[in-house]
């Protein structure tokens, strides 16, 4: 028997030299079946499978070779050769993107891999690679949970392999599971910072988390190492938008620090991002962050010359730097895009005393003004001393003042309202002897003078109250000592008549008679505010607010207050140039004005894009038109690009009557004719599909649709064909 067993072993071997491996197999097999422990033959059987690449057949041998002596050496190097021969199977079903098959050729290596166990010789990384392959492959198949468990599995031989770490981080993210991605993105970037589609994964995983931050440096790098690719532009967009509409809620919510982070991202992301440009400018002119609010702004009218809303809101920086030629000129640019533009206009008329607006220069036409006299020498003077003093006084500079309304007296003692100026200018410092002195005189002058007669009833209060003796009787208050309507309407001819001193002590009296008014408080700030006491101005309208929270002109006169305390800063910088003085006061009284007219944040544009046929069917060699309407409910957007992707050029063609739409405002419509001809060889009934995008500028797709049109060829009756 023995010999009848090497018979058939000898004589496979032989053929198995031949190459004659289909024979070779059933002389193995018959010296196995006389002689099952015959491992020898079991080898030879597992070598002719593997020549003939059955490596099902191939690793059943070698199972059974190795079950009879597990340390049997040239049983163990065709265990490592199947091994190797399924993993490069499962490579190349992986290059071939055959997931199913890669991962049944992997999960065989790794079978027989286990089979070899510690007595294998290849190297232990060779095994890890095998389970990065097989997560790979699950990556394919988008079974994630199969290849994180995988891949974790190759991270525990080997805790530096890029490969499994980046797969590992995309399967995480694909799972959503964002925080467990992060950490082995972060490490295979370590290892190897070139692997761009690392970056990427790692833009979209910290995106997801919402740190928008994070994801941009991410995206920004990822297109750094290959700024051709797609998916990061497309990824970088979604980013720039969430920048974006997040400055935007920070602006309308006033915080504008926050605000100014979200709009510089987003510009990082697309430095010719216009809005983000403008509104980044806006935040910083709300601040009153001038010089930073400059360039933004620049930069909007540079990117978009008719962005009438940011020439404005420039003009009103430099009058913020008190630059007011360069406000002058830029408002004056807004109204050359928009000659009706009511805040340019409204600008204008506070800054610039030539300006006329063009209604007004109708008038001016028809009813010319009649000469004016000139005035002698002595008036001019004492005019001009009086207006510096004015301008001193609202700007608390009062020794500057006091020497002013001194000159105009010096040239006219008679001059009431001189006298008048120097006893404000000394109650406000305080010394009211001489603020009494001043007020006796104009009345001296002229007894019917109210404004003098109510600047010594305000010396009057300001001094302080003598102690009233005790008495046994309370006094009963005399309801007649104080009529509160009376004393409020006196207040608001005082401010409305510039007579702010007056007008403070007439609201005083109300507040005294009754605290609730919140009228008296907000007209109280108003006239603190026009006197440049910032601190009693904001104390007055909080008071206001406090009785009525929802008062919105309360609200905007602490705006007001905020805006005119850093005009006061500017103004002490150049408190000694007396020819400046008059040009501070004309930009601090324009910036109460002006800050009211600050341009509302400019949404991103919205486009919405509907179309319809003439007909459902265009018939072969006839023309159709298909009506395109294009609606904005967003910002207004400027040079739209319609660009039409035809499924087939042999199917249809196209007439676009224009490929640049110039502008579409907000809440504005546009409606497109395009006239559509069926090719005349089309035969029967077809369909084909028309793609029709909105692009702006660096190919932003603002809207984008699909059209499916119906093509009907001639009808072929039976008895026309031919036979």
């Amino acid at each position: 028997m023995n010999a009848i067993k090497e018979a058939h072993y000898n004589l496979g071997i032989a053929y198995l030299e031949a190459g004659q491996y289909s024979r070779a197999v059933p002389e193995f097999e018959s010296a196995i079946k006389l002689d099952p422990n015959f491992i020898g033959a079991h080898c030879a059987l597992c070598r002719a499978y593997l020549q003939q690449d059955e490596l099902e057949n191939a690793g059943i041998a070698i199972t059974a070779a190795l079950k009879l002596d597990a340390n049997h050496q040239p049983a163990l190097l065709l265990c490592g050769m199947i091994t190797d021969a399924y993993y490069d199977r499962g490579k190349s079903h992986l290059n071939n993107r055959s997931y199913t098959e890669a991962v049944t050729a992997f999960q065989k290596a790794i079978i027989l891999d286990a089979d070899l166990g510690d007595s294998s010789q290849d190297a232990n990384s060779e095994k890890t690679h095998i389970h990065v392959h097989l997560g790979a492959a699950y990556i394919g198949m988008k079974s994630y949970p199969q290849a994180i468990e995988a891949l974790e599995h190759a991270l525990t031989q080997d805790a530096d392999l890029v490969d499994a770490h980046y797969h590992l981080g995309y399967a995480y993210v694909e799972q959503g599971e964002h925080d467990k991605a992060i950490p082995h993105l972060e490490r295979a970037i370590s290892i190897a910072p070139h692997l761009k589609r690392a970056h990427y994964n790692l833009a979209r995983a910290h995106r997801a988390l919402g740190n928008l931050e994070a994801a941009t440096n991410a995206v920004t790098e990822t297109l750094r190492l290959d700024p051709n690719y797609q998916p990061a532009h497309e990824l970088a967009n979604t980013i720039k938008q969430a920048h974006y509409n997040k400055g935007i809620t920070h602006l309308n919510s006033e915080r504008y620090s926050e605000a100014v982070t979200a709009f510089q991202n987003a510009i990082t992301l697309d430095s010719d991002f216009v809005t983000a440009h403008y509104n980044l400018g806006l935040a910083y002119l709300k601040m009153e962050a001038y010089r930073r609010a400059i360039p933004s702004l620049e930069k909007t009218v540079a990117l978009d010359p008719n962005h009438k809303a940011a020439h404005h809101a420039l003009a009103l920086a430099y009058l913020g730097q008190q630059e007011l030629r360069k406000a002058r000129d830029t408002a004056r640019a807004a109204l050359k895009i928009d000659a009706d533009y009511q805040p340019a206009l409204s600008l204008l008329e506070a800054v610039d005393p030539s300006f006329t607006a063009p209604e007004k220069q109708e008038t001016a036409q028809s009813a010319p003004k009649p000469p004016v006299n000139p005035q002698p020498d002595a008036k001019s003077r004492q005019e001009m001393h009086y207006d510096l003093g004015i301008a001193y006084l609202e700007s608390k500079m009062h020794a500057e003042a006091i020497a002013e309304f001194r000159k105009a007296i010096d040239v006219d003692p008679d001059f009431v309202a001189a006298h008048v100026g120097l006893g404000t200018v000394y109650l406000e410092m305080g010394q009211l002897d001489d603020a009494e002195n001043a007020a006796r005189e104009a009345l001296r002058i002229d007894a019917n003078t109210d404004a003098a007669r109510q600047l010594l009833e305000d010396i009057g209060q300001a001094r302080p109250e003598p102690p009233q003796p005790a008495s046994a009787e309370q006094t009963v208050p005399s309801t007649d000592t104080t009529d509160v309507q009376q004393d409020l309407e006196r207040g608001l001819a005082f401010l409305n008549s510039g007579q702010y001193q007056q007008a403070a002590a007439a609201f005083k009296r109300v507040i005294k008679a009754d605290p609730d008014s919140m009228e008296a408080y907000y007209g109280l700030g108003q006239a603190y505010l026009e006197v440049g006491a910032y601190d009693d101005a904001k104390a007055a309208a909080e008071a206001a607010l406090k009785l009525n929270p929802n008062s919105h002109k309360a609200h905007e006169l602490i705006q007001v207050i905020a805006f005119a305390r850093n005009i006061e800063k500017n103004k002490r910088i150049r408190k000694k140039i007396l020819s400046y003085a008059v040009v501070i006061a004309i930009v601090a009284i324009a910036a109460f004005f002006v800050w009211q007219w600050l341009p509302p944040p400019v949404p991103d544009p919205n486009l919405i894009m509907e179309g319809s046929m003439s007909k459902d069917y265009i018939f072969a060699g006839k023309t159709e038109d298909l009506i395109l309407t294009i609606k904005n409910s967003g910002g207004p957007v400027h040079n739209v690009e319609i660009r039409l992707q035809p499924e087939s050029q042999n199917k249809i063609s196209y007439e676009l009557p224009t490929s640049i739409i110039p502008e579409v405002l907000t809440g504005g419509k546009e409606t497109i004719k395009i006239p559509i001809t069926a090719d005349s060889n089309i035969m029967g009934t077809q369909e084909t599909q028309l793609q029709i995008e909105l692009l702006g500028k660096n190919g932003m797709e603002f809207a984008m649709t699909k059209f499916r049109i119906r093509l009907i060829g001639p009808v072929v009756e039976q008895g026309d064909s031919n036979e």
